[in-house]
């Protein structure tokens, strides 16, 4: 693949060191006036978010309402999310199915909470974050949670009900065979991991 190019004015805001609210605004009126309407915009965006270490508080919100907009209520289905906008959003914001980033974790479970529908593929990826987090101490959740203990959290516990309601909305009651799966592996029935269930 070849390496992004991002044209004036977006390649001077990617090359700061903290992104402002002056920068807000000049993507919103010179670099993306209709909005994200593509992914090679999100793309960009994305780019930039990663590029810049430093960002005001007001980034947090333009974000992740930019890139949800596209992502959900731009990009076919509108409201929900198909397999394949699935597969596209775990790609840009994970790094070997992890996501390190607190604003990109927040991006996910965004677009789980307003979704019509989520694929099992998008509701996996995001239970699979809080057990890398319980288990591993890996990714922007284990930063977040609060505790380096391996067993569920009351924070654990009510970002998966966030996922839960999502696939309630999805497919009523039914998980699927894959969701079982991974919910057995947290121990979100029992309140142990597996690995301390097999140890008990």
């Amino acid at each position: 693949m070849g390496e992004l190019r991002l044209s004036y004015p977006a390649s001077v805001i990617a090359g700061k060191t903290r992104l402002t609210v002056d920068d807000i605004a000049i993507l919103r009126e010179h670099v993306f006036v209709p909005g994200i309407t593509a992914s090679q915009d999100a793309v960009i965006l994305l780019a930039i978010n990663g590029s810049c270490s430093e960002k005001c508080p007001e980034w947090h919100h333009y974000f992740i309402d930019a890139m949800t907009e596209f992502i959900v209520r731009t990009s076919y289905p509108q409201g929900a999310m198909d397999e394949w906008n699935a597969d596209w959003l775990i790609a840009m914001i994970s790094t070997r199915g992890v996501v390190n980033s607190r604003i990109e974790l927040d991006l996910l479970f965004h677009i789980i909470d307003i979704s019509t529908h989520i694929p099992d593929s998008l509701s996996i990826f995001a239970l699979e974050q809080i057990r890398m987090a319980m288990t591993g101490d890996i990714g922007a959740w284990a930063v977040l949670r609060g505790s380096r203990k391996n067993g569920l959290e009351k924070a654990d516990i009510l970002l998966i009900a966030r996922v839960m309601s999502a696939i309630a909305r999805s497919r009523g009651s039914q998980l699927t065979a894959r969701e079982r799966r991974m919910l057995e592996q947290i121990g979100i029935l029992t309140g142990l991991s597996s690995e301390r269930i097999e140890a008990a």
